[in-house]
């Protein structure tokens, strides 16, 4: 089992609490999932009229599930692992209070931007990308671990279309939809290259652990070879094309291609043979989705379907899929828990699939059943993330059971 650097013993809950960015900022994707989504909700409902916004609804409901909801999942999930990945001490301590109270501003200052100058609230809420790239800068650099300076470039990328946002809510709106855009293929990107490395790592420990319990030998999934480069090649190309050319035909055509070279390499994962194991096949069924995604927004580039479908599946489906799957492996592994899922996320994990392929439908769906589609995707949203609070806030804010202070 890993050990567990500290620079001091965490002496109080609140220390605690910030000797690790996963178990604040996994915090805020919980509670943030259900705050967001509630106000979303109620609008739709018109029990919000969302007069505190300047920015317009629907573009505010898109930058907080991507730059907020997402962001902060990005946030705890790239600073534990740095970690891991140079040998470092966690981010903790004041930095880390900076970098979450820095999201927490962000939040606020664009729910009241109707009564604050512009200027500062595009400041402020970009003030978490910003910091979140110098941490991570920081730890890869001091480190001399090259390999992972391309993390830098995306969470650079990551800034720059929340920037290029907020200048299209001051200037021009296609530059808005152009930055919304952006940052969903980024962080496509993002899971076809990192998920796209742990999913199939963390399937074959599990697979090759299970052979040798049983004395059997079994098939294992294929690591990250030139495939997995290829259709992260062709995913790329097929983002730079959607960013810029989004109702072209070569674009779909990209697309396309790009979503079914995600299901090519998911059926090279054996996941037939990890279904019990919902630790696991959650990150595959991700996977899964977002190739549908890929597809369905190929075929919305074609005139065929809703672009809504798509990115839907994309960010329901694939993105908050991949955020449940790895949340909840991070903060079980990071404070040294046994790997195990238990009834209430594997419940948490068929249900987001739910959600996924009920709000896709209802963008492929005309007629009245549109709205209670809506609505019903977006309560068990709010009943998926309830749960990730009821199993994951305790351990969150509580030490690890096997920390024992140094001369205790």
């Amino acid at each position: 089992m890993a050990t567990i650097m500290f620079e001091k013993y965490p002496a109080s809950r609140w220390e605690t609490l910030f000797s690790n960015a996963f178990r604040p900022l996994f915090l805020c994707v919980g509670l943030g999932g259900l705050f967001l989504m509630g106000l979303w909700l109620l609008y739709l409902q018109g029990t919000w009229q969302a007069g505190s916004l300047r920015v317009p609804i629907i573009s505010w409901h898109a930058h907080e599930m991507l730059f907020g909801f997402v962001g902060a999942a990005m946030g705890g999930f790239l600073l534990a692992a740095v970690s891991k990945w140079t040998g470092r001490l966690p981010v903790s301590g004041v930095p880390l209070v900076m970098l979450v109270t820095s999201w927490l501003i962000g939040r606020a200052v664009l729910l009241f931007s109707a009564d604050i100058p512009y200027g500062v609230v595009a400041v402020v809420d970009c003030l978490y990308g910003g910091l979140l790239m110098m941490l991570v800068a920081r730890e890869v650099v001091l480190a001399g671990n090259k390999r992972n300076y391309k993390v830098v470039v995306l969470l650079l990328l990551f800034l720059g279309f929340n920037v290029l946002f907020h200048i299209g809510v001051y200037y021009q709106p296609a530059l808005t939809d152009l930055a919304i855009r952006g940052v969903i293929m980024q962080i496509c990107v993002m899971i076809a290259l990192i998920g796209g490395r742990i999913t199939p790592s963390f399937t074959r420990n599990y697979l090759v652990l299970q052979d040798k319990e049983r004395g059997e030998e079994g098939a294992l999934p294929v690591l990250f070879n030139r495939l997995d480069i290829f259709a992260s090649i062709s995913l790329g190309l097929a983002a730079l094309s959607w960013i810029f050319m989004p109702a072209q035909l070569v674009t779909g055509l990209l697309l396309c291609g790009a979503g079914a070279m995600q299901w090519v390499r998911v059926m090279r994962w054996q996941l037939k043979r990890i279904l019990s194991e919902p630790l696991l096949w959650i990150l595959h069924v991700s996977f899964i989705w977002l190739g549908a995604g890929l597809i369905l927004l190929g075929l919305s580039s074609l005139g065929v379907v809703s672009e809504s479908a798509g990115v839907h599946a994309i960010a329901i489906g694939a993105m908050a899929g991949m955020i449940l799957g790895v949340a909840s492996r991070a903060a079980l592994g990071h404070t040294q828990r046994a790997l195990v899922a238990g009834r209430i996320m594997s419940v948490a994990y068929v249900l987001i699939s739910i959600a996924a392929l009920i709000r896709t439908l209802a963008s492929l769906t005309v007629g009245v059943s549109y709205n209670h589609m809506i609505l019903t995707a977006g309560v068990i949203w709010l009943v998926v993330f309830s749960l990730f609070c009821i199993r994951y806030l305790p351990i969150l804010v509580s030490p690890a059971p096997s920390w024992r202070h140094p001369g205790k």
